[in-house]
């Protein structure tokens, strides 16, 4: 699908979340810049958070879960990670929230698990080529 710039993105995030479960993945990968984090904005948002939300790149996870969401989230974003080992260290196989995981490629373990893999690439009038595979996960 074609978005034309950051406020589509942020419309797009907010239009995924409604599909959005517990325990969900959402893998999300492309280069920096490309709106990894204004989607995870626009499903935060969506989702019951009010105010900024910033890529925690140096935290490497941060946590959403008070009364005011819908459902516990973790936005994760796995950019300083180098090993898959790291990740194991973090904790982040825990399937009782929604996790939103940027730079996702980065852990393949968990990029196989993710029931939507969203594949965002930049283009050269400004827009964004996004691919989205959604994955069928056998709820019960």
């Amino acid at each position: 699908m074609y978005i034309a710039d950051e406020n589509a993105m942020f419309e797009f995030g907010r239009s995924l979340a409604s599909r959005l479960h517990r325990g969900d993945v959402v893998a999300i990968d492309g280069p920096l810049g490309a709106g990894k984090t204004v989607l995870c904005r626009g499903v935060l948002h969506a989702l019951g958070h009010v105010g900024e939300v910033s890529s925690p790149t140096y935290t490497i996870v941060q946590q959403y879960d008070g009364a005011e969401y819908t459902m516990p989230i973790w936005h994760i974003d796995l950019y300083r990670i180098n090993d898959p080992a790291e990740i194991e260290e973090l904790g982040l196989r825990d399937e009782d929230m929604l996790q939103l995981v940027e730079w996702a490629e980065r852990d393949p373990k968990l990029s196989a698990a993710a029931r939507f893999a969203i594949q965002i690439v930049p283009l050269d009038d400004g827009g964004r080529s996004v691919t989205v595979v959604e994955r069928d996960q056998h709820r019960g």
